[in-house]
């Protein structure tokens, strides 16, 4: 399986780091039917449709870790580029 890991540094304090993610989980749970986003202490766990990951918060730091399926597997490059811009524009 493809995957996806990222290391994105921030000036966000975990508090405002945590509220950023969890308004961008709430979109793409919406936009792409990601189903069983859960917090466990400062990581954000989620599935569906042919990826699963998690996303672990800090004190200017954020780590996605992200698996995908065959067929988004085809679509890596982009899903990581997405992903980096996401981080760029919420977190800074």
């Amino acid at each position: 399986m493809p995957e996806i890991d990222i290391h994105h540094t921030h000036p966000l304090d975990k508090a405002a780091c945590r509220a950023a993610v969890d308004e961008v989980a709430r979109g793409l749970s919406a936009r792409f039917g990601l189903g069983g986003m859960t917090w466990t202490g400062d990581t954000l766990s989620f599935a569906g449709h042919g990826a699963e990951g998690r996303l672990t918060v800090g004190n200017g730091d954020a780590r996605v870790q992200l698996r995908l399926g065959a067929w988004l597997g085809l679509m890596r490059p982009l899903i990581e580029a997405e992903i980096r811009r996401t981080l760029r524009d919420k977190l800074g």
